[in-house]
């Protein structure tokens, strides 16, 4: 029972002590004559004391709740300080550090608190009166099935071999990224990278996936130095001054893979940049890095400018050659154009012999099912030399 409750209490108990008072003095002076009201008065006194004693008992229950109740709030409260402060630490680490066990501990972590809350809302006597069925104030998510474990999202990064068509060896490398939703059910690159895209989410998963390469590609490097990694960003981060300059914060960080890595951007995103896009792709260029230019079709391309802006690279769809009769003349004299300002031509998704065998007389480089399936990367791939080249450099 609460300190303030207690004169209250002993208020209600001084009426049925005098009134048990006043029976003892009737019977006492009175004489027999009062002893019906003198015992009526005494019956009314009991029950005064036996409401104020139930009352009394009730009270220091409710007190005992409540403070079960503070404390436990208490806990989870420190728990969400905690977990908030783990968010805060990871969102502002923008370097591979940050491995993808210790981003499940933190989502491991919230969906344990979120039970933690669910089950105590459940465990509430007052939220009954919201009736049978009824939800409870918090909202919370279905709890998974009894044996099975609740599934998260996980982002997988792919390398698919870039094949050097003369020699039939692997030379480069295209960096793919899926998504598991948790529930099973994986999204492949394309339909990720367009889902991200009218989400508004896609300048955040290029800088993603740029982390998730950058310690691979050092791994990479360290065998074949002249080795590239083709890293697909789209018009979200090259047209914000900001989403660029965190691209460019990351090259200067990774100064040693930065030449490796190939910034890898549609033709239709070219022509929907503006000027202050435009600025960015040039912002890149004067920071060493390497562009690429795919989907590209042959009409309406100035070479020279886009070697200027620091174009290395043109990828085309396999179908933009022809696979029948071979390529024709303005195929020619683009490729020689290409050579002349040395820009080297790609041809993607070759699936077939006779595919293969057309893009071979235009292009240098080639890749699609035809040659490899990408390759999945192993999350801790590259993090350890990572580790040891910064103790080194400390």
């Amino acid at each position: 029972m609460s300190r303030h409750m207690a004169p209250v209490m002993l208020g209600l108990t001084a009426f049925p002590l005098a009134a048990i008072g006043i029976a003892a003095y009737l019977v006492v002076s009175a004489g027999p004559q009062m002893l019906a009201v003198a015992g009526a008065i005494l019956l009314l006194a009991c029950c005064m004391l036996i409401a104020v004693t139930v009352a009394v008992v009730k009270l220091s229950r409710h007190d005992a709740w409540l403070w079960a109740q503070q404390d436990s709030l208490g806990g989870l409260a420190g728990k969400t300080d905690d977990l908030l402060a783990r968010l805060a630490s990871v969102e502002q680490r923008n370097d591979d550090t940050v491995t993808t066990a210790q981003l499940g501990a933190v989502v491991a972590d919230v969906h344990k608190l979120r039970r933690e809350l669910h089950d105590y809302v459940a465990a509430q006597p007052h939220w009954r009166q919201y009736g049978p069925g009824a939800e409870s104030p918090v909202a919370s998510a279905p709890e998974p099935k009894a044996g099975k474990a609740a599934g998260r999202e996980e982002l997988t990064l792919l390398l698919e071999p870039v094949v050097e068509l003369a020699s039939g060896s692997t030379s480069h490398y295209r960096a793919l990224v899926n998504l598991a939703d948790g529930r099973g059910k994986m999204i492949g690159h394309d339909d990720l990278m367009q889902k991200a895209d009218q989400g508004g989410m896609r300048a955040a998963l290029d800088l993603r996936v740029v982390r998730m390469v950058a310690p691979v590609l050092r791994r990479l490097r360290n065998r074949n130095p002249g080795l590239r990694v083709f890293v697909p960003v789209g018009r979200a981060t090259l047209g914000s001054q900001e989403e660029a300059s965190r691209l460019l914060a990351l090259l200067q960080r990774d100064g040693d893979v930065a030449e490796g890595m190939v910034f890898e951007f549609a033709q239709q995103d070219l022509g929907k940049l503006d000027a202050a896009g435009i600025e960015n792709l040039a912002r890149l260029a004067r920071a060493g890095a390497t562009l690429a230019l795919r989907d590209v079709y042959l009409g309406g391309l100035d070479l020279a400018s886009l070697r200027q802006l620091g174009v290395r690279f043109l990828s085309f769809p396999p179908h933009a050659v022809d696979a029948g009769s071979g390529p024709n003349a303005a195929w020619n004299d683009f490729s020689k154009q290409a050579r002349a300002l040395k820009m080297q031509l790609i041809v993607g998704d070759v699936k077939t012999p006779q595919q293969a065998s057309a893009v071979s007389r235009v292009a240098r480089f080639g890749h699609g099912p035809f040659f490899a399936p990408p390759r999945k990367v192993r999350p801790e791939a590259g993090i350890a030399r990572a580790a040891a080249r910064q103790a080194n450099v400390a």
